[in-house]
């Protein structure tokens, strides 16, 4: 009875998730800025980075674009996958406490086949708003372009979690920033490296709140 419960839970939350996110992306009034920052790197591969609690927009933005995406063993890593795999990404398993050695060879022999992803520098598990050491690595070994993005939200509900994961009501209005490419020099360290890219992961989302604020972009 416990193993039907388990394998029916792993179906409907899922199945749930995907269906608000569908009904909540669609119907939230998004403004995109910055496209041509990843226009101008369409020849060569892409790592759009972002918050983990900002996942929600974007995971519905870039669906059905056969990107890769890192996704943890965890069981909240099995909810994300199945969602995922319904927007038909490329989901590799693998976080940094279990498997990610492993996860992030994978990812960089895809990227050096050609494929872009986008990944959550301080995921799966924190700390919050952090970049941890895999993103540069893989950057520098996959050779591809970094793009920081930033996500407003008006009107949201703010989960008790600990990336502060935002779901859009329906309705609202939101704004997601594209940064500038981040090329990580490869003579700093992995320390400041890792600063370079928080840094500008903030300044996009930054500037994402203070054009949803002010309604003017630059």
């Amino acid at each position: 009875m416990r193993n039907l419960w388990k394998r029916f839970r792993f179906w409907i939350i899922p199945v749930l998730a995907y269906i608000f996110n569908i009904i909540s992306s669609r119907w939230t009034r998004l403004d995109v800025y910055g496209r041509e920052n990843a226009e101008k790197c369409a020849d060569q591969s892409i790592l759009f980075a972002f918050w983990h609690g900002k996942l929600w927009l974007p995971a519905y933005f870039f669906r059905d674009s056969d990107y890769l995406v890192l996704s943890s063993l965890s069981r909240d890593g099995e909810y994300m996958t199945r969602i995922l795999k319904r927007y038909h990404y490329r989901v590799i398993r693998g976080s940094s406490s279990r498997g990610g050695s492993r996860a992030l060879l994978k990812l960089i022999k895809e990227i050096k086949k050609g494929y872009s992803g986008f990944i959550t520098p301080d995921g799966p598990t924190g700390p919050i708003h952090k970049v941890k050491p895999g993103i540069v690595y893989l950057q520098e070994k996959g050779g591809a372009v970094i793009i920081p993005i930033g996500v407003a939200v008006r009107w949201k509900i703010t989960v008790n979690s600990w990336d502060r994961l935002v779901l859009p009501l329906p309705g609202t209005r939101a704004v997601m920033v594209l940064g500038a490419p981040v090329y990580l020099p490869e003579d700093e360290t992995i320390e400041k490296r890792a600063e370079i890219l928080e840094d500008s992961i903030n300044l996009a989302q930054e500037k994402a709140e203070r054009i949803l604020k002010t309604g003017v972009g630059d």
